[in-house]
């Protein structure tokens, strides 16, 4: 069996490769867990990352935000198929059959077609959410309630104000008493000036000489909280797992085994790097293995949290950089196949026509990036241009570009083989002659409509 200087040297060796300059990653068995550090939290002091120190770890938050909406459900202010404009009759969306139609269950599956990526920031007043819900009325209906599946940032702020209301608190003081308290996650939070007491990374990017800097406006902003806001220290993103995990008894579990089971069955078929989605969890196999985690991505931050259920193991994975997956994800994969003997195998490829390849073509747009898909034999190529995001920080910053290989008619796979999938998916609206759609990075880019190629 692999030890644990033979995992320190593949997590070096990760973040030599890529840039990142701080990571933890924890392992939770039934045996108890190991924890490596590595690297510094902010390259301006060389503070070494501790054990103690805190992460942003994005929408993993999202899998907190269904554990406190199960809560709810278990205590009868809330179902799955409420209408959240019952909630929230002052709840105005462009579509009004939708603005009736979403429910709790459309939210936490990312199944609500509202338009997914509204990041404004509405101040650091409590009434952040109130206003942000007040602000998707300009908001896109992507598609109908149900119909895809398309990452929803939206989606969960819209859940955290749904939360406020029924439990009259505000999300972060709901989510402290309702989920962190129960659990002991002491060290886990919200607000900056929580964290500024303790030992915290700061994010780092690299721009377009190479250097790598901090990032000054890490900040996320309130109204983004529900969707992407914890903090945590490795201690605490692992506690959370053992409770899901069923590793982590307490006194009074703030859900119960069949909540917890729910949320890992699988509600709706997913894509990219999904099979399915359960209630706030990514759901996928690695050959006869379920897996179900969830990822995160801020300013500078990127955090990873896998759970092999019938295994009784998890994986957390925190960094202080914006390719701190590329770094993750060749640790995990090590992981899994030295020390869980789970090798990932690679994807089937396919053949498929260079008439049909051409079909795919076009530009295609969502609100965080510019898409544009080039056939070639045997494949695509799809560059993206980062249009916006999180960044207070306006500018446009073109992506590594992805060879699509083919592994079915509409569905192709992209990178080197990882623990997690990472495909690309077309989506034709009715017999149409090229498709209305690209799902990539979780999000329905839509296809220019005049294009020729």
């Amino acid at each position: 069996m692999r030890t644990t200087s033979d995992l320190r040297e593949v997590i070096e060796r990760a973040c030599a490769s890529t840039g990142v300059p701080g990571m933890v990653i924890g392992i939770l068995t039934p045996d108890g867990r190991e924890v490596v550090t590595h690297g510094v939290a902010s390259l301006e002091t060389g503070c070494p990352v501790r054990r103690d120190t805190l992460f942003q770890i994005g929408s993993i938050s999202k899998v907190y935000l269904a554990t406190l909406a199960m809560r709810l459900v278990e205590e009868g202010k809330l179902t799955l198929d409420t209408p959240v404009a019952s909630v929230l009759p002052e709840l105005e969306l462009a579509d009004r059959e939708a603005q009736q139609a979403i429910t709790l269950w459309h939210l936490l599956t990312h199944t609500s077609g509202i338009e997914g990526d509204r990041f404004d920031d509405y101040g650091y007043g409590d009434d952040a959410l109130a206003r942000y819900v007040a602000g998707l009325a300009s908001a896109r209906q992507i598609h109908p309630p149900g119909q895809h599946w398309s990452y929803c940032n939206s989606g969960f702020s819209l859940a955290g104000r749904l939360i406020e209301v029924v439990t009259g608190r505000s999300f972060e003081a709901a989510m402290r008493e309702l989920i962190f308290g129960p659990l002991g996650l002491e060290r886990s939070c919200f607000l900056v000036q929580d964290v500024l007491g303790y030992p915290f990374a700061v994010g780092h990017r690299t721009d377009e000489h190479g250097h790598v800097g901090v990032v000054r406006d890490f900040a996320l902003p309130r109204s983004v909280h529900p969707a992407g806001g914890v903090w945590a220290t490795i201690d605490d993103l692992l506690d959370f797992a053992a409770f899901h995990l069923g590793l982590r008894p307490v006194a009074a579990p703030p859900i119960s085994w069949d909540s917890i089971t729910m949320m890992q069955a699988p509600q709706v078929a997913a894509a990219n790097w999904a099979d399915w989605y359960g209630l706030g969890w990514a759901i996928w196999s690695i050959g006869s293995v379920r897996v179900i985690g969830h990822g995160g991505s801020t300013n500078g931050y990127q955090a990873h949290l896998v759970l092999l259920p019938e295994e009784r193991v998890a994986i957390a994975s925190l960094t202080n950089h914006e390719q701190g997956s590329s770094a993750y994800l060749e640790v995990e994969t090590w992981l899994l196949t030295e020390r869980f003997g789970i090798r990932p195998p690679a994807p089937r490829l396919c053949t498929v026509s260079e008439r049909e390849l051409q079909r795919y073509a076009g530009t295609y747009t969502y609100p965080l990036a510019r898409l544009t898909v080039r056939a070639v034999t045997g494949g695509l190529w799809l560059e993206a241009v980062q249009t916006r995001g999180l960044s207070r920080e306006a500018r446009e910053r073109p992506l590594p570009p992805l060879f699509l290989r083919p592994i079915g008619e509409r569905v192709f796979a992209t990178g080197p083989v990882r623990a997690v999938p990472n495909r690309v998916d077309f989506i034709f609206d009715g017999d149409s002659e090229h498709p209305r759609w690209v799902r990539a990075f979780g999000r329905l880019a839509e296809r220019d409509a005049i294009q020729e190629y």
